[in-house]
C-alpha cells in the first residue's frame, strides 16, 4: 500500500502543477512560491522550531490566539508555519511581522517521500502540530522514523470523511495513526478517530474557534464609517451563487430600512469583478476597498471587502452577519468570527464543517438558520435585536466560552512536545477520554 501510494502520488505531480497554473488564471498568487510545495526554494530555517501546519484562513486564524500564548509564554520558542493556500499565506505574513526573529513560513509540500523527507532535513523542527483535518501518510511515517512528536489539534472527523477513509486508506493510515496524537474537538469526533486507529488515548478539548483573539481589532472606520442611523449588514465569506440571494434580500430590506447598508466579503477576493458585475445589474454601486472607497449612509452603493486580513475589522463596524458557504453546499464557515465581534448572525442549513458549532449557538436569542427566502426576515429580527440589546450580551457569551479553552490546549501542546511549563501553570490537563 505505501509503494502504491507513492507512485500515485508521482504520477500526479504534472496534474498539480496544471491544477496550480488554472488557479492562477484567477489568482496570480498560485504561481508564485511553486518550488515550496516540492521542498525546494525554502526560506532560512529557525533552531529547534515547533512546526505548525493550518491549511488556510479559518485554520491559521483558530490557532493564531494559541500561537501568540505559545510565543509569549516560551520566549525562546520559534516557530515555522505552513498552510496550502495564499490567502493563508498573506495571513500568515501579517501575523510574522510581529515576531519577526521567531517565526519562518511557507507551503506545505505535497505528501510524497522525497518531498517530506527534504522538508523534514531542512526544517529539523522539535515537533509538529497539525490542525483539524490534515491527516498525511508520509509526513507522519517520515516524523514517527525521526522520533518527532506530532500531534493532530482541534481534530473533527465527519461521519463522511470517516467512511472514505476506511474504504480507501485504513490499512495505510493505521500504520501511523497509534503514534499520532489526537486532540478532537468532542466526543463524536473522538469516537470515529478511536474506530479509524483502534486507539482509546483521545483527548477532548472544545473547538479552539471558541477563544476570541488575544489582540484587539480596531474597526475598519475609513472604510465602513459608524453611523447611528443607518445600520451595517455585512455578509462575511460568500461564495458563488450566494451574493444574488443577499442582494435580493438587500432589496427587500431597504423597503422597510431605507438606511441599511451592505457589506460583502466575498470568501476568495479574486472574485471581485463577477460580484461587480452583480451588484451593478441589482442597481447599485461597488465600492471597493482595494480602491479607498468609503460606504457612507447617502450613496447609492454597496461596500465589497475585497481586501485580505480584514474581515474581523470590517465585522466590528456591523450591526448584524450572515456567515457565507451556508445557503450553498459548501458546508459554512466559522460563525464564531461573528460573536467575538458581538453581533448577532444568521446562517443557512449547510453547517456541516462547522455542525457542532452551530448547534450550540442555534439555541441563543441572537442567532437565526435561514434559507433564501427567510433571509430578510432573519436580518430584519437580528437588526431588531441589536437595537433593543447592543453588542454586551453576545461579547459575554463569547468570554463565558473562551474561558479555559486556550490553557487547555497550550497544556496538551506543551505535554506531547515537553515544552518547559516551570514558570507557567498549566491550569488544566488534557485529560485522556477513554471511550466505551
Amino acid at each position: 500500500m505505501p509503494l502504491l501510494y507513492n507512485c500515485l502520488l508521482n504520477l500526479l505531480a504534472p496534474f498539480a502543477l496544471l491544477r496550480l497554473l488554472i488557479k492562477s488564471r484567477r489568482n496570480p498568487e498560485y504561481r508564485r512560491h511553486i518550488g515550496e510545495r516540492f521542498a525546494y526554494l525554502l526560506p532560512p530555517t529557525k533552531p529547534a522550531s515547533l512546526w505548525i501546519h493550518a491549511v488556510s484562513v479559518g485554520e491559521f486564524l483558530a490557532i493564531a490566539p494559541l500561537l501568540e500564548t505559545l510565543l509569549t509564554r516560551h520566549t525562546d520558542l520559534n516557530l515555522w508555519i505552513s498552510c496550502t493556500t495564499p490567502t493563508g499565506r498573506a495571513q500568515i505574513a501579517t501575523f510574522a511581522t510581529g515576531y519577526p526573529q521567531r517565526i519562518q513560513y511557507s507551503y506545505l509540500p505535497y505528501d510524497s517521500r522525497g518531498n517530506i523527507r527534504r522538508f523534514l532535513a531542512h526544517v529539523k523542527p522539535r515537533g509538529v502540530v497539525l490542525m483539524e483535518t490534515e491527516i498525511w501518510f508520509n509526513l507522519l511515517r517520515q516524523c514517527q522514523a525521526q522520533n518527532i512528536p506530532t500531534l493532530l489539534i482541534n481534530a473533527r472527523l465527519s461521519a463522511k470523511s470517516l467512511r472514505g477513509y476506511y474504504r480507501f486508506a485504513r490499512r495505510l493510515l493505521r500504520r501511523v495513526l497509534p503514534q499520532l496524537r489526537i486532540n478532537a474537538q468532542n466526543r463524536s469526533d473522538a469516537k470515529r478517530f478511536r474506530f479509524l486507529c483502534r486507539d482509546s488515548r483521545i483527548s477532548i478539548t472544545p473547538s479552539l474557534k471558541f477563544a476570541a483573539p488575544v489582540t484587539e481589532i480596531l474597526p475598519l472606520q475609513d472604510f465602513l464609517p459608524p453611523n447611528p442611523q443607518a445600520p451595517l449588514w455585512i455578509a462575511a465569506s460568500t461564495h458563488e451563487g450566494e451574493e444574488k440571494h443577499i442582494l435580493a434580500a438587500y432589496k427587500n430590506l431597504l423597503h422597510h430600512l431605507p438606511q441599511l447598508r451592505l457589506c460583502i466579503a466575498p470568501r476568495h477576493p479574486e472574485r471581485r469583478d463577477s460580484i461587480c458585475k452583480l451588484i451593478e445589474k441589482s442597481g447599485f454601486t461597488p465600492l471597493l476597498r482595494s480602491q479607498g472607497a468609503t460606504l457612507s449612509s447617502n450613496t447609492h452603493g454597496i461596500a465589497l471587502l475585497d481586501t485580505l486580513g480584514e474581515l474581523g475589522a470590517a465585522m466590528s463596524c456591523a450591526s448584524v452577519a450572515f456567515i457565507g458557504g451556508s445557503l450553498i453546499a459548501r458546508g459554512g464557515h466559522n460563525p464564531l468570527e461573528a460573536v467575538h465581534a458581538g453581533i448577532p448572525l444568521c446562517f443557512g442549513k449547510s453547517m456541516f464543517n462547522f455542525q457542532d458549532i452551530a448547534e450550540q449557538l442555534r439555541k441563543e436569542n441572537f442567532v437565526r438558520q435561514c434559507d433564501a427566502d427567510t433571509l430578510p426576515d432573519a436580518v430584519q429580527a437580528l437588526l431588531d435585536y441589536h437595537a433593543q440589546a447592543g453588542r454586551q450580551d453576545i461579547i459575554a457569551y463569547s468570554r463565558r466560552h473562551s474561558g479555559d479553552i486556550l490553557d487547555r490546549h497550550y497544556a496538551f501542546i506543551a505535554q506531547q512536545i515537553a515544552l518547559d511549563v516551570s514558570t507557567h501553570r498549566a491550569t488544566h490537563k488534557a485529560s485522556l477520554c477513554v471511550l466505551p
